[in-house]
């Protein structure tokens, strides 16, 4: 029972957070331009991804004491708290634009191709290649979604996982 507890007191808690005050408000341009600025969003990728972290109450939060030890060091990079939260979770938010679909029509693990939206910090295939070794441009493909045309990559599943592998790295380096 103490853990329902603790879980409900935390998510009262992260509910009633500056940020989470916030979460109906469209956010000012000067948070937009941190956030393209910090993860290489498009305007309205920042604006969602912003209002999404806002509005979920679940999420985990850093400890006020926490942000003290870290505040003057996170701000002299162009951080807020919310920004560096954010970069936190930086793994989660390219799990969720992201999916895997059987490579050969088969639903075997190993056989499965990983698709994702291109953007953030991993916006271009190059960054792809570079980041997990590749000799060659990964497959781009293109769609739409809501906010208007949009670029997918297509790299198997050991690409994911250096891919995954390197956004903990970098979340893990900004704490």
């Amino acid at each position: 029972m103490d853990a329902t507890w603790e879980e409900v007191e935390r998510m009262a808690t992260a509910a009633s957070a500056d940020d989470a005050q916030l979460a109906s408000q469209y956010p000012t341009p000067e948070t937009v331009e941190r956030w393209t600025h910090l993860f290489g969003y498009s305007y309205m990728e920042a604006v969602k991804l912003i209002s999404d972290q806002r509005g979920d109450v679940t999420r985990e939060r850093i400890t006020d004491d926490h942000w003290a030890l870290i505040k003057d060091e996170k701000e002299a990079l162009g951080y807020d708290r919310e920004a560096y939260e954010h970069s936190l979770q930086l793994s989660q938010v390219f799990k969720g634009q992201s999916a895997s679909i059987p490579a050969g029509g088969g639903s075997d693990d190993d056989d499965m191709m990983f698709l994702f939206r291109l953007g953030g910090l991993l916006k271009t295939p190059e960054k792809v290649k570079e980041v997990a070794g590749l000799e060659e441009l990964p497959v781009v493909r293109e769609g739409t979604n809501e906010m208007g045309v949009v670029k997918f990559c297509v790299v198997d599943k050991d690409t994911q996982k250096k891919l995954e592998e390197w956004l903990t790295q970098h979340s893990v380096l900004q704490k």
